[in-house]
């Protein structure tokens, strides 16, 4: 039993190396690429509607692509730079709509839009853009898009001087707040970063990216309370944000709070079934609650999704110890 805990605790301390190199990628694409997709339905009958125009347009204003879905009512937008995005249908003999998608702290976003017929047989078009966004002069814009390239290069010291170039010309440029704050986290200045966040929060409190964001900041600063709460605010908004729970759960798991840390990553796992890394944690907080058959199976299961991880070997060792206690 004393060598079986001995090694728990060592896969125990190796996860948390884990979880912040991993969280180092989700900040840093590498040679990952940003991507919306997504399929459009006709509400109440399941039905895909093709030949639909959808627009994928910068949160900040301005259209990044369109494009018209398939014969499976699905949509592509791919080779995209990280950032908030829009997606707005119209179309004749639907009420339009419009979708948010967050690609500042994940790869891709997928959307499910359910279109209600109207007895119209025309629109006028898409909804209305916020006043802020339209008033975004296009010097700022201009000097966004060269920090939105720079950060795609890995550039974060010349994407952030592009981010202040845009906020000098507008003060309330909530995209530029927000991913100058991205950039900050990428170079780990954690107090930069808060800044930026605290500032496009002024601007759009109720951002769900901007919300998980700072919540990842005052993890990582070790402010606890106002981490949970930033991370909780968030959830309230988006709760289908799987990043979102996997960052409450390490922060309950570094708290010490195992039942908390279930439940958050439980969540996690509902809505990311094939995550790797929140089965190996999950398989950590199982065995701290004594659930050894439990934890056994969700450690094969990190094994299975990632039998090359990084800890791969700990945790076939520890499989071992398990099947054989």
């Amino acid at each position: 039993m004393r060598r079986l805990f001995s090694a728990s605790v060592v896969l125990l301390i190796f996860a948390v190396c884990i979880y912040a190199q991993r969280d180092r990628d989700t900040y840093n694409p590498g040679n990952q690429t940003f991507e919306v997709t997504g399929q459009v339905n006709v509400a109440g009958l399941n039905v895909p509607v093709r030949d639909i125009q959808v627009r994928l347009e910068r949160f900040s204003g301005g259209v990044v692509d369109q494009m018209t879905t398939d014969v499976r009512g699905r949509f592509r937008f791919a080779n995209l730079q990280r950032g908030y995005y829009k997606v707005v249908i119209s179309a004749a003999g639907f009420g339009p709509a419009q979708q948010d998608a967050d690609l500042t702290l994940l790869f891709k976003a997928y959307l499910l839009f359910n279109l209600v017929k109207t007895d119209r047989t025309s629109t006028t078009g898409a909804p209305s853009r916020d006043v802020i966004d339209a008033r975004v002069p296009a010097a700022a814009q201009e000097e966004y898009s060269r920090g939105h390239d720079s950060l795609a290069k890995k550039n974060q010291n010349d994407a952030i001087a592009h981010f202040r170039k845009a906020l000098s010309i507008y003060p309330e440029f909530f995209d530029a707040h927000l991913l100058m704050g991205m950039a900050f986290m990428d170079l780990r200045d954690w107090p930069n970063a808060e800044t930026a966040l605290n500032r496009a929060l002024e601007i759009k409190p109720d951002s769900p990216a901007a919300l998980f964001a700072s919540g990842e900041v005052y993890w990582r600063e070790k402010r606890h309370k106002e981490a949970e709460s930033s991370l909780l605010a968030g959830l309230q908004l988006d709760q289908k944000n799987w990043h979102g729970y996997f960052t409450l759960g390490r922060l309950y798991w570094d708290n010490g709070e195992t039942t908390k840390a279930a439940g958050a990553i439980g969540h996690t796992l509902q809505l990311k079934p094939d995550f790797a890394e929140a089965h190996l944690l999950a398989g950590n907080i199982l065995l701290k609650l004594g659930e050894s058959e439990r934890a056994g199976v969700e450690y094969e299961e990190y094994l299975r999704l990632a039998p090359k991880g990084d800890y791969a070997a700990e945790a076939r060792e520890l499989v071992r110890k398990l099947r054989n206690h």
